[in-house]
Formats: C-alpha cells, sequence, structure tokens
C-alpha cells in the first residue's frame, strides 16, 4: 500500500537530466568518499564502548554514541564543474566495474534541487521525499514502523509539515535514525546544489526561519545526525555563506573543490581535476 506522503513526493527531486551520460573522471573523487563512509563505519565501532548522550523530543527518546560523529563531505565548485554530474555517477552509474558501482549502493536517500523547478526547494516536499525513499530503501529495517505515531504522521501532512519543518525533520528523520540499529556499512544522504533557493550574499542572509531553506534546515540540525550517516551535499563557489553553514561549525565537513569547467559533448561529461581539503 502507498504511504500517505508518499504520492506528494516531487519526483524530479529523485531525478537527473544526467542520467544515462557516460561519465569521465578521476578516481580520486570516489576514492574519498570512499574513504570517508569507511571512517563514519570504524567511528561507529570505536564508539560501542563509549558512554551515549541521550537526546529527548516529546515521546521520541533517542541515544548518540559519543561525540564528534556529525561531520560530512561538502563539495564545491563553480558553474558547469560537474558537480551535479558526479551525484547522478553516484547514483546512478554508467560503467559496470567502476567504485561508484559499489558505492551507489549505500545511499540511503537523495535529493536534487533545482533552480528552475520550485517543488524540490521546498523543505516539505524535501522531508516527505526522505521519509518515501528511506522506507523503500530496505536498507534499514523498522525504520517504517517507528513513523506509526499519529503525531509523527501529524507531522508529515502537506501544510503540517511546511508550517513546522524542523519538528518534521527531527521527529520523523533523524531521531528515528538514530533509534536504529547501525547498518554493518555506513550509509549516505546526498543532496545536490543545496544552495538553490537561498537568497544569501556574504554577511546576509534573507531568511526568517532557521528552516526556511533545505540547506539551513541540514546545516541547523546536523548534529542530530547519527554517526553511521554521512551527508554529502554540493553547492556553488559563490556560494560563500551558505559553505559556512557547514565548514563553519568546528571544521565538521571535509570541503572538497572542483576547479576547470564541465567538457560536454552529447554523450561524456568531465570533470575539473582538482582537489582542496579544509
Amino acid at each position: 500500500m502507498t504511504n500517505p506522503w508518499e504520492e506528494k513526493v516531487c519526483k524530479m527531486a529523485q531525478t537527473s537530466l544526467l542520467q544515462g551520460k557516460q561519465f569521465y573522471c578521476r578516481e580520486w573523487v570516489f576514492h574519498k568518499l570512499q574513504h570517508c563512509l569507511q571512517e563514519k563505519t570504524n567511528c561507529c565501532n570505536s564508539a560501542v564502548n563509549t558512554p551515549p548522550l541521550v537526546m529527548n523530543s516529546g515521546n521520541n527518546a533517542s541515544v548518540v554514541s559519543g561525540k564528534g560523529a556529525a561531520w560530512g563531505v561538502l563539495l564545491v565548485g563553480g558553474p558547469g564543474s560537474g558537480k551535479t554530474a558526479l551525484c547522478t555517477e553516484l547514483l546512478w552509474p554508467s560503467s559496470p566495474t567502476s567504485l561508484q558501482r559499489g558505492l551507489h549502493r549505500q545511499a540511503l536517500a537523495f535529493h536534487f534541487c533545482k533552480a528552475q523547478d520550485s517543488d524540490t526547494l521546498c523543505v516539505g516536499g524535501f522531508i516527505r521525499g526522505l521519509v518515501a525513499q528511506i522506507c523503500r530503501s530496505g536498507l534499514l529495517q523498522g525504520y517504517e514502523d517507528k513513523l506509526r505515531d499519529p503525531a509523527v504522521q501529524s507531522l508529515l501532512q502537506p501544510g503540517e509539515c511546511e508550517r513546522n519543518p524542523a519538528e518534521a525533520f527531527k521527529r520523523c528523520v533523524l531521531l528515528p535514525l538514530l533509534g536504529m540499529k547501525p547498518p554493518q556499512q555506513s550509509l549516505y544522504l546526498l543532496v545536490d546544489s543545496v544552495d538553490e533557493g537561498c537568497n544569501i550574499t556574504e554577511g546576509e542572509q534573507t531568511s526568517t526561519s532557521l528552516s526556511g531553506t533545505v540547506a539551513e534546515l541540514l546545516a541547523g540540525h546536523h548534529e542530530f545526525f547519527p554517526p553511521w550517516l554521512l551527508l554529502l551535499c554540493s553547492a556553488r563557489k559563490q556560494s560563500k555563506a551558505v559553505t559556512k553553514m557547514f565548514t563553519g561549525k568546528c571544521n565538521s565537513y571535509h570541503l572538497c573543490r572542483f576547479y576547470g569547467s564541465c567538457l560536454s559533448c552529447k554523450h561524456a561529461f568531465v570533470l575539473g581535476c582538482c582537489c582542496g581539503q579544509h
């Protein structure tokens, strides 16, 4: 039976126009992501004997093992540098023998923010889309059971989710994930073009709510992410204020910079080859 929130999911946010295109890229990108995911797995294993921290939100009491586990990866590059092409290749590998063929199996959920489609920038649709994907993924047994609480169900309803996205994100996504048994392999949540919809200039933020955009929602709740879940986002290098949302919190996000332009033809996309890390 279709979940009530799934019918409202914006399908455009779960597709990419670059699907099916051949992708050529130096392997350092995927090797770095593989390393980060392995670090997450190691962190979970080493946290077994660490005294837990208890987070309480209404009826959703959850346990977080250890500190310093909430970190992720932010891919930064100019327009046309290949960020969306890389995200597409990670989710829908074009080569049957590539490293990304294995990495795509660790994708828990994903979202493509698109400037030309305002529905993909709606935080309510973003949250409902994540919930629907996690339920369908089959990677976390028992997640859907944690959503049966009527109070949680009400937060997913259109309108309510938009009115209180921060509470919906915590109680419908993050706290249920924190209460799950860690999977054998770390997983990742991918959000492409996270800076889309952010009317932000250097030193100035026009949003009136902490969770007014997808970027603000994620950056404002990164400490609630389970230690086995890697948040992977991409943004334009010009969006410095958005970059600071993630990298300005105790350097909790690895910053990968892409230089050069994307050389494209009818069937190929080539990514710039330099990487910097702060």
